[in-house]
């Protein structure tokens, strides 16, 4: 963030979402909200005002080369001029290259400013081969984002990204060339994540991502043992249930080495942050809503207040719901005064319930 904090002019204006480092200078002039919207936030970290009102996908659709790489430990990686070095979201793949993969055999889509190579999940999705190929060397975001949760590319695809949408200039990673950049390899088996399950070797998986937590235990708010327990294992599930989606971003973002996948493990955990960091890696930063509950709790919503079907149904249950909220409010609270009088606080209750 040191780093960061220097480029807070309008002729130098970087700022962070959601653990990505952005140099919007070029992006002021074109921003909706204005200038001052951005440069209010100009070398610091901006990402709750702009999950606020930004929907996920809106850097990889408007700025895609605004993403100069990860915060970390060790800044962003910069040339002597000052400017990100390449290898970096800035170089990237252009839309011409990726327009030119789009056969059966030879399958690549942009999904929220990510490049994949789909080829090989063709025959694996769900939705028959043709669903994808209908946009095979286009961009689906729009089309993607309607029917599927943000951590569907991680859980199914993992190995599937291959690099940040770009300009292509200047970009030095083996994106185009067919190979995915440093971090990802072949993915990391759950094999290979079981082998670490100590208090000196703790690795986690988390929405896809595999993360050497080893060095983040002592500093864990909720103690060393609350992420021990599920060392070398996936906590996907309990860890969406309590933090919220740019958490691993903000607090942990040189724990992330690769994602899961049938491959060999990656050779080397990426150096801390900045633009080496994986392109791989996007996890927690796109998301703005968490959608990996969504079917359990639905069911869950079903079988309990949803036996009773019909309108007659929905009274009994708004029924049932008044009489909870009314019992909550009386049952609780304590008054003030000695004489323990609850007239008040019932022709409240009441009150709630009629109107």
């Amino acid at each position: 963030m040191e780093e960061v904090a220097k480029h807070t002019s309008k002729s130098d204006c970087w700022v962070v979402v959601a653990g990505q480092v952005l140099d919007v200078t070029k992006f002021l002039g074109e921003h909706p909200g204005g200038e001052l919207a951005i440069l209010t936030f100009a070398g610091k970290d901006a990402t709750e005002e702009f999950n606020m009102i930004h929907p996920p996908d809106v850097i990889g659709k408007y700025a895609p080369d605004a993403c100069i790489g990860l915060i970390g430990g060790g800044g962003v990686v910069a040339d002597a001029s000052g400017a990100p070095s390449g290898g970096g979201v800035a170089g990237g793949i252009p839309m011409e290259e990726v327009a030119k993969h789009t056969s059966k055999s030879d399958c690549w889509v942009v999904v929220a400013g990510q490049v994949l190579d789909v080829t090989k999940f063709l025959g694996e999705h769900p939705g028959g081969e043709l669903a994808i190929l209908t946009f095979a060397g286009k961009d689906a975001t729009e089309e993607f984002n309607m029917i599927h949760p943000p951590d569907v590319i991680g859980k199914y695809a993992p190995d599937a990204c291959i690099g940040m949408i770009g300009s292509g200039g200047g970009g030095s990673g083996g994106a185009v060339a067919g190979a995915p950049a440093a971090g990802g390899g072949g993915g990391i088996t759950m094999a290979e994540v079981a082998k670490h399950n100590s208090k000196s070797d703790c690795w986690v998986v988390v929405d896809g991502q595999v993360l050497d937590v080893t060095k983040f235990l002592g500093e864990h708010p909720g103690g060393e043992l609350a992420i021990l327990t599920f060392a070398g294992r996936d906590a996907t599930e309990e860890f969406n249930m309590i933090h919220p989606p740019d958490v691993i971003g903000k607090y942990a973002p040189d724990a992330v080495i690769g994602k899961v996948g049938s491959g060999a493990p990656a050779a080397a955990p990426a150096a801390s942050g900045g633009a080496a960091a994986p392109l791989l890696d996007k996890g927690a930063h796109g998301k703005a809503r968490d959608w990996s509950k969504n079917e359990k709790n639905r069911q869950m919503r079903m079988q309990g207040e949803g036996r009773i079907h019909g309108w007659f149904g929905a009274l009994c249950y708004m029924v049932l719901g008044f009489m909870k909220e009314i019992l909550f409010t009386i049952v609780p609270q304590k008054n003030i005064t000695l004489s323990n009088d609850r007239v008040g606080l019932t022709r409240s209750a009441m009150f709630l319930f009629i109107f």
